[in-house]
């Protein structure tokens, strides 16, 4: 499998200013993504851009007591911005959980629950 490397450019330039107190994290639509459950991986999330799935290890959750939201927005955030750095996903991750609503929450779940287990 072949993964895409994320760029990191101009981010500021193009991204809605998420970590301002004022601006709401807004969780888009991930058509024609598939979020699977893959519980025989070893990493708790990978993004494959090429045939766009979202594989996620609930598995590997449960038995390190991480985070399952954490994990969603942080691929969804790989998703919605291929071109940004690892590191840029992981601070925005954090600055985004602190602002999920409940139903920003039960949208991220939902998308694990339309697809089957692998």
């Amino acid at each position: 499998m072949k993964r895409t490397k994320s760029k990191s450019g101009n981010w500021a330039a193009v991204l809605p200013s998420i970590a301002s107190a004022t601006v709401p994290l807004v969780l888009r639509d991930t058509k024609g993504w598939k979020w699977v459950v893959d519980d025989r991986m070893r990493d708790y999330g990978e993004t494959d851009y090429e045939r766009r799935i979202v594989r996620i290890n609930c598995a590997l959750h449960r038995k390190h007591r991480v985070s399952l939201l954490d994990t969603l927005l942080h691929e969804d955030l790989h998703v919605q911005y291929p071109f940004l750095s690892e590191r840029m996903v992981c601070e925005l991750t954090s600055a985004g959980l602190r602002r999920l609503t409940a139903r920003d929450k039960a949208r991220l779940y939902a998308r694990l629950r339309r697809y089957k287990r692998r």
